[in-house]
């Protein structure tokens, strides 16, 4: 039973996606949805580890680890010529020790936030783009897309239904309601709370600031934007 409700529920949800992203490209037009589909197959590409996913994170923990070597006396050593095998043998021993940035344990979880923020990056570049240029090629784009996204996302879900549909009372329904929004919920600290240690695993303790200048530039931008409004409102 929940096993069908989950193939259920994906079913509507993949659809859902198909319709939106197919309503969008004929608002947007096809330009628009072309860019978001660039940064969405990249997505792809760099967030599937038998693709591009083992390459981007060898890439990302070599250049760490280059880095690494600078700052604990590589840089010193090209500079002086100091160039013994004794002396890059201590710098190597001391980044030896430096575990990389993107482990096996958190591998899929940081590519994963790069799919996002690739896919995120493509959207912000799509709104760029004029609208309403060739809405039917457009939204033949944005089914396109919705199937991309679908194909990302959908097997993300969980395999059982968090919730049963079994009792159809009013009683029953708050709490399928109930259960499923603390389902939602709980999944959404579990995601957080994976999202910042795979940050904290990679930054280390600049995780923290980081996050709060985030913020801050998010909550300066809303307020320039509430701004501008407000005085363009005016007589």
């Amino acid at each position: 039973m929940n096993g069908n409700i989950a193939q259920m529920q994906g079913n509507i949800l993949f659809w859902i996606i198909i319709a939106l992203f197919a309503w969008q490209g004929y608002q947007r037009g096809i330009w628009s949805e072309i860019i978001k589909m660039i940064f969405v197959m990249g997505g792809l590409l760099v967030g599937t580890p038998a693709w591009l996913g083992k390459t981007l994170v060898q890439a990302i923990n070599g250049i760490y680890l280059g880095i690494q070597f600078l700052i604990h006396g590589g840089m010193k050593a090209v500079v002086t010529g100091n160039l013994t095998p004794e002396a890059l043998g201590n710098i190597f021993n001391v980044i030896g020790r430096i575990p990389p940035p993107i482990s096996a344990d958190n591998m899929e979880l940081a590519l994963f936030l790069v799919m996002l923020f690739l896919v995120g990056l493509g959207y912000l570049a799509s709104k760029l783009i004029k609208k309403n240029a060739m809405p039917g090629l457009g939204m033949v784009a944005g089914i396109v897309n919705g199937f991309l996204l679908a194909y990302i996302f959908l097997p993300l879900l969980p395999h059982k239904s968090p919730f049963t549909i079994n009792d159809l009372s009013p009683a029953g329904l708050v709490t399928q309601i109930t259960a499923l929004m603390g389902y939602i919920a709980q999944s959404g600290i579990k995601l957080i709370a994976s999202i910042f240690k795979s940050l904290f695993d990679i930054f280390g303790a600049c995780t923290i600031p980081m996050i709060i200048f985030l913020i801050i530039i998010i909550v300066l931008s809303s307020l320039k934007k509430t701004t501008k409004k407000s005085s363009g409102g005016e007589c």
